[in-house]
């Protein structure tokens, strides 16, 4: 038995059934037999051992007694019992899997076969027989666990543990609760996990009424979710079925609560503990004793499973509706009333209404009235957007409709999609509709749009998945098969009047686009510094609070004041030092910055992003959509000629002649014909249109052509007499069509080859290729053709259908940047007829193919694109590529646009198996370790930046482009030798040998032999290793992270080109890269990059699908001109938000200082003077704070600051506050110094005008607007203040109403104000010399001491010296350069300049190679065949260079 079997065996189904009975079966020991039966049956797969348990029947089987499985029966009657699996059908688990649905059985046999099973399963089983009393006093001892984890060694693995109610922490909890006037209520509230600690104690998580789960988000957050267990019992089951099925009885013993963990194996429970979190449905698994999500069925399922179920009957769907729910994407739905009350309750506006409170209490009217109006207004907007978002989501997944669903008889019935459930098969109707589940094809063709999931608006082709006994399903290895939830059925092709079936294996939440809400619903913690240390900064600035609360309290106390005054005074100070505007405020620079990103067509979803895009200091760009254009250009073909040699490239497809290389490219495609329009792939559609030939599809065939839609899609042939005889002439001189009109046994007068399409392999990433078979409906005979990556076809082709020069070639124009898609075919036996077609395999069609040749596509940088790099790279942002296409074409564009520069070292890092080594030794992979060792390949950039690669195919190839490969057919991996550089080329040394890696080929050579024409250069030049960097591909990349992590941090740091990536590997790059202490920003086109544009700090989607919620900004303008804005933006945000709140810190500071003063004489501001202060200067400074628009220059290398907690803010801070108490301190004694000067003596509260309030507001005032000033930077991060009109409008006006406040008030605004003015006018002139003074010495702090000293001097030198820098990727970078000899490349070799010999060797295709067959003796002759062009020169170049090499390897020209 399986795993999953004798997992699924050794749970007994009922919730209370005591586990001991049951969970060390695997342990035993005792009964030879059995174990020897058991290991047996472990040989055989998975299907093979089910199968041979269960020789079972499919639609013509009646359907099975279901078993009693009530507990206490169980427990009672231990020798009788059954543990019970459910099956698809929901009965016993002798009819889990079924044999295929025209094999019939008599009863007989089904009878005996049952007791065949009851027999192994009590064998197995039965803990009556076998069970070892030890090991279960052993168990009994064990206590049962009160904490687990959830979801374990997955990407979302949380830690639960089981709380249930105690009474008498309750009671002390509400005591605690009453006697803080509902205080302590308030914050548990706000720590809802506090109070299930408060109220209730540890339990097992079996007898647990409650359960807290904790996310650890990567060690940073953690959060707290605390859910109620429900108990879902069969009375629900039995009520609802006597609603749906009325009259009909029901045997209660009989009823179960079907439950899918894994395997396809459903447990059937009387009664089931569930619990909802993050939209998941856990249910309790006696068996683990713990909580196990609730999964679909496509977790652990082989494919054939799906192919032998049957429908479901009513019972068994509404068993299934009740455990897995309705067929609806949840999203938590709150009233009006609901979300006010609980955004009231929010901390801050707690703080507010507190704030409000206390001022009225104070009679401070105005100002209170007013916060009171802006947290109303507050409040109101935020339920508005909240309740829209809610509608909005709730629009989205919104499930209406019907669908055809197949019963348990084979009938198709109409039902709500709602009512589907895991197990339905379903048709899918042939005008189409939306997917409501996800659903895996069965039979029948559908064609897609996914653009909802990938963002890809191309249309793609399902086919039926494969029935296959040993395979197991897999969502992303086979989702070219299945249907998913959200996207849309364009068209449906079925083959005579054979349905199109789909088998559903999720519903509801658990469903692919179910995921995709999630992520919005419950996406992670941003984690950025400046929010974490602004909260840590208002905790010091509730501390200064405190401080100044206890001195109030104390000092007043002792001045024997009022009780109540002294009380709220006191509470006042809090209101003072931390402001109550101060989260309002912080949220204003990303408003307006959100505002211009939108004038950019720029969208955010996550205003906080914003901040976190001003720290950006590391890009990663995918390549294709994103730094290159969408769309490809055909640039020609390379055919195969019959003497196994590349021709020379055609550029016109048009000429090729009918043979097997043009039927590939008309044929091997997924492109659909829809509204009359041609649909696909646009790889797939220039490769067609550039042959001009004509799509049919199955609508527009002709009746009598039809052939029973045995072809759904008909390519014809252009008609001839429209080509021109003169351009028509050359292609029957470039082939051999006679050869080719004589197998088929036609003559040219009777030439028709048009071509139907039999059954399609879709592309798939993963495999890196697709395949058709093709019939010529004018031949017998059915050919496969295949198109895919070069690397994979090198593999799937027989060897000697390789071209010597193969991967030289492939080199040649990998490295322009070209697209390089590899063409091959086979022809399948003459015995294969139509139906075995539809039976094979994707392996044995994929299989001993021939190569025909190359298709070579131009993929165009788009415009900006370099100007975008470069300014990136000007600005010190690291820019790196992650892609999926081949890694010389990467390496090409990456030089093309400037990632990598001219004149820069490529380093090609390959993980090659450590029995690779030795190349004297026969090789066997058979006995591969799994253990691997790193090789180093260089490629020098050009000594000047003149030798860029041209694209128009006449550049002379330098001898660095001569690779030498030794093909080893067995080698994977992707690596390569760069030799684009135009000066010389390193051979990196293996022990005694020096490797070179091109394409999937081992080039090796003894280094001692190599001479290339070259001389070694006996003092190496190490220059290239000033700013080497690294290039990888996807499997070395996996084999690094595995294996190598010391070197993969040091890779990373270097690293810019990853190539053959797949989406799991971009994502997780990105993470690595955040754990170097990078920032780290990802554009891409949402196809492919979802995964990455979601973890990274900063994901900028260029596609507007809804797959782009995924990512915090999406651009509108498909270019990567959007990130440069976004960083822009995010560098002006984040300095703004510095600003404001440094401002809004400096002015609480400021105000209790004064206030400080003031409340040692027992005066205070007047309500008049805070309010001004407060509405017409604090205010209005922070709401235009944030309106100056970010620098439209060049971005600049320094990053700007992105902690509030270091040297530079604080020493800001501390600065100014101090200039400030000197100021406000010396005008004190100043006054006091006055002749006229009359003390203040308190007499009534209403009345607070003295000469200290006068001279501590005029210079308090001054203050105010000198820091708002000094605070609001301009260059380098945001334009110039005086930009911002608004902000300098309200400066100038309000520095001109406390002049004349100060100087010359009339007498109403004095009365007003509460001003008492000092009669000499002399002092009131020095307040205002005071002003000025202190602008000039609060600026000269700000832009000297604070910006030049501390920051440039001090802060940036320290964190820019690699060596004192915090930053991981900074201390790295500094060890990299402290490397004389790694990584490890030993030889140099110094090639001719190619310049001297560009008369010669033209385009030619020159190959050193050593023998390919590595079991043959290395016996290598020399071969010339004439070069393209028949010139004596380029016959005595190629002899010189044979000369030098004869030891080496072959020369052919082709």
């Amino acid at each position: 038995m399986s795993a999953s079997q004798s997992e699924g065996a050794a749970c007994l189904i009922a919730d209370n059934v005591c586990p001991e009975l049951l969970v060390l079966q695997p342990l035993q020991s005792n009964g030879n037999m059995q174990a020897e039966e058991q290991e047996g049956l472990l040989h055989l797969p998975r299907i093979a051992t089910k199968n041979n348990l269960l020789k079972l029947n499919w639609w013509h089987m009646p359907p099975t007694q279901q078993l009693d499985i009530d507990s206490n029966s169980i427990l009672a009657e231990q020798t009788d019992h059954l543990p019970t699996k459910m099956d698809n059908n929901n009965t016993a688990a002798r009819s889990s899997l079924n044999t295929p649905a025209k094999s019939t059985s008599s009863p007989t046999h089904h009878r005996s076969n049952e007791k065949h099973q009851r027999h192994k399963e009590s064998t197995i089983i039965d803990p009556s027989e076998d069970f070892d009393l030890q090991d279960s006093q052993l168990l009994v001892k064990d206590p049962k666990p009160c904490v687990a984890l959830l979801n374990q060694d997955q990407s979302d693995q949380m830690k639960i543990s089981g709380y249930r109610r105690c009474n008498i922490r309750s009671i002390l909890c509400w005591i605690c609760i009453v006697l803080t006037g509902g205080l302590l209520r308030l914050i548990l509230h706000w720590w809802r996990h506090w109070y299930l600690l408060a109220t209730c104690k540890p339990c097992s998580l079996q007898e647990a009424q409650q359960v807290l789960i904790e996310e650890d988000y990567q060690g940073n957050h953690k959060l707290y979710h605390v859910k109620t267990v429900r108990i879902l019992d069969v009375e629900q089951f039995k009520k609802s079925l006597q609603q749906i099925l009325p009259g009909e009885d029901f045997d209660d013993n009989k009823l179960q609560l079907p439950v899918h963990f894994a395997s396809a194996h459903f447990k059937g429970f009387r009664s089931l503990r569930t619990f909802r979190c993050k939209q998941l449905v856990y249910a309790w698994d006696n068996s683990i004793k713990s909580f196990q999500k609730i999964n679909g069925l496509d977790v652990n399922v082989p494919c054939s499973y799906y192919h032998q179920q049957r429908g479901l009957s009513v019972q068994e769907q509404l068993a299934r509706r009740i455990v897995f729910g309705e067929n609806e994407i949840t999203v938590p739905l709150r009233d009006v009333k609901t979300l006010l009350f609980l955004e009231a309750l929010n901390p801050f506006y707690v703080f507010q209404i507190f704030s409000v409170v206390l001022w009225f209490t104070y009679d401070y009217y105005y100002y209170a009235c007013v916060i009171l109006l802006m947290s109303i207004f507050g409040i109101s907007m935020s339920i508005v957007q909240t309740k829209k978002n809610q509608d909005v989501l709730q629009k989205t997944v919104l499930n209406t409709g019907n669908a055809w669903v197949v019963n348990a008889k084979g009938v198709s019935v109409e039902l709500s999609t709602k009512m589907l459930v895991p197990g339905d098969i379903i048709e899918i109707p042939s005008s189409g509709c939306t997917m409501q589940c996800d659903a895996v094809l069965l039979s029948g063709n559908c064609i897609l749009d996914e653009s909802m999931l990938t963002g890809e608006s191309v249309p793609v082709t399902k086919t039926p998945l494969p029935m296959k006994r040993d395979v197991i399903f897999d969502k992303k290895e086979h989702a070219r098969h299945t249907l998913f939830c959200g996207t849309k059925v364009i068209q449906t092709r079925y083959i005579g009047s054979k349905k199109v079936l789909a088998f559903v294996i999720n519903t509801g939440n658990i469903t692919a686009k179910g995921g995709l809400i999630r992520s919005i619903l419950y996406p992670p913690p941003v984690d950025y510094k400046f929010e974490q240390d602004s909260y840590k900064f208002i905790q010091f600035l509730a501390l200064i609070a405190c401080i100044g609360f206890i001195y109030t309290l104390v000092t007043k106390i002792l001045r024997g004041t009022d009780a109540v005054k002294i009380v709220v005074e006191s509470l006042d100070l809090i209101t003072i030092v931390v402001p109550p505007a101060l989260p309002a405020a912080m949220t204003v620079g990303r408003f307006y910055a959100q505002k211009r990103l939108k004038a950019n067509n720029i969208f955010c979803i996550s205003p906080r992003s914003i901040n976190v895009a001003g720290s950006i200091d590391c890009c990663c760009f995918d390549k294709t959509g994103t730094l290159t254009e969408d769309g490809l250009d055909m640039w020609g073909v390379v055919p195969k000629s019959s003497t196994n040699q590349f021709q020379i490239p055609l550029k016109d497809v048009k000429r090729l002649p009918y043979d097997h290389f043009l039927f590939g490219m008309v044929t091997c495609h997924s492109i659909t014909v829809m509204n009359g329009m041609m649909m696909g792939d646009p790889l797939d559609l220039k490769m067609f249109e550039s042959t001009g030939w004509i799509l049919e599809d199955s609508n527009n065939i002709p009746e009598n052509e039809k052939y029973g839609l045995i072809y759904p899609t008909i390519l014809r042939q252009p008609h001839r007499e429209e080509t021109p005889v003169a351009e028509a002439a050359p292609v029957f001189r470039q082939s051999s069509v006679d050869d080719l009109l004589a197998n088929v046994g036609l003559l040219k007068s009777k030439t028709n080859f048009d071509h139907g399409i039999v059954r399609e392999f879709p592309f798939t990433s993963n495999l890196q290729r697709m395949s058709v078979i093709t019939r010529c409906l004018s031949a017998q005979g059915f050919n496969v053709y295949c198109k895919g990556s070069p690397e994979m076809l090198q593999q799937l082709c027989q060897p000697q259908s390789m071209p010597n020069d193969y991967s030289h070639q492939l080199s040649i124009y990998a490295k322009k940047g070209f697209r390089i898609i590899a063409v091959a075919f086979k022809t399948l036996n003459p015995k294969v007829n139509y139906t075995k077609v539809q039976r094979l395999s994707r392996e044995e069609v994929e299989h001993n193919l021939e190569f025909l040749g190359f298709v070579i596509l131009e993929n165009r940088l788009k415009p900006d694109t370099t100007a975008v790099i470069n300014s990136l790279n000007m600005a010190n942002i690291r820019t790196v590529m992650i892609t999926g296409d081949n890694i010389l074409t990467a390496m090409s564009v990456a030089r093309d646009c400037g990632i990598v520069s001219a004149t820069q070292a490529v380093i090609t890092v390959h993980a090659v198996p450590v029995l690779m080594k030795g190349f004297d030794k026969q090789l066997n992979t058979d006995q591969n370790t799994g253990q691997y060792e790193l090789q180093y390949t260089l490629e020098l950039g050009s000594k000047t930046t003149c030798c860029t690669p041209a694209l128009n195919g006449n550049r002379t190839f330098s001898a660095a482009e001569i690779a030498l490969d030794v093909d080893l057919s067995k080698s994977t991996n992707s690596l390569v030798n760069g030799g684009m550089s135009c000066a010389s080329s390193v051979l990196p040394n293996s022990n005694s040998l020096a490797s070179v890696k091109t394409i999937d080929t081992w080039t090796h050579n003894d280094g001692d032999d190599v001479e290339l024409g070259a001389t070694v250069v006996s003092q190496r030049n190490d220059s290239w290793r000033r700013q080497y960097i690294f290039a990888m591909d996807g499997k070395t990349w996996q084999i690094v992270k595995d294996q190598f992590p010391q070197q993969m941090e040091i890779i990373l740091t270097r690293g810019a080109i990853y190539a053959r990536m797949s989406p799991e590997q971009k994502q997780s790059l990105v993470l690595e890269l955040q754990s170097l202490d990078y920032y780290v920003a990802m554009c891409g086109d949402g196809a492919n990059d979802c995964g990455a544009l979601k973890v990274a700090h900063t994901g900028i989607s260029l596609s507007e699908t809804e797959s782009s919620i995924a990512s915090p900004f999406t651009s509108r303008n498909p270019t990567i001109a959007a990130v440069p804005n976004v960083i822009k933006e995010g560098r002006a945000a984040l300095v703004t938000s510095f600003g404001i709140f440094k401002y809004m810190a400096a002015y609480s500071l400021v105000q209790f200082v004064s206030v400080m003063i003031l409340y040692s004489i027992d005066s205070n501001l007047t309500d008049k003077q805070y309010l001004y202060i407060d509405l017409g200067l604090i205010s209005i400074f922070a709401f235009f704070f944030g309106k100056t628009e970010a620098y439209d220059g060049q971005l600049v290398k320094q990053v700007p600051l992105s902690s509030l907690i270091s040297p530079t803010p604080l020493s800001s801070l501390v600065l100014h506050l101090a200039v400030v108490v000197i100021f406000q301190v010396a005008g004190w004694f100043q006054l006091h110094q006055q002749p006229w000067f009359k003390p203040f003596r308190p007499s009534d509260e209403d009345h607070l005008g003295c000469y200290e309030n006068y001279t501590m507001f005029a210079i308090s005032s001054f203050q105010y607007i000198i820091l708002a000033f000094v605070f609001s930077k301009g260059a380098p991060y945001r334009k110039p203040i005086w930009s911002n009109w608004p902000l300098c409008l309200t400066l100038v006006i309000n520095a001109c109403i406390v002049v004349y406040l100060v100087a010359y008030p009339s007498d109403w605004i004095a009365n007003f104000f509460q001003l008492i003015v000092p009669p000499d006018m002399s002092f009131r002139y020095i307040m205002l010399l005071y002003g000025a003074v202190a602008f000039i010495t609060h600026a000269f702090l700000e832009s000297f001491v604070v910006e030049y000293l501390v920051f440039k001097r001090f802060q940036v030198r320290r964190e820019q010296n690699l060596k004192t820098s915090n930053r991981k990727y900074m201390r790295l970078e500094y060890n990299i350069k402290s490397f004389d000899n790694w990584p490890p490349i030993t030889e140099v070799y110094d090639l001719h300049d190619p310049a001297d010999h560009e008369a010669e060797l033209q385009p030619t295709y020159v190959n050193l190679s050593a023998e390919q067959n590595l079991d043959a003796q290395p016996t290598i002759f020399p071969g010339f065949f004439e070069t393209s062009e028949n010139s004596a020169e380029n016959r005595h170049r190629v002899a010189t260079i044979n000369a030098q090499v004869s030891s080496t390897g072959e020369v052919r020209h082709s």
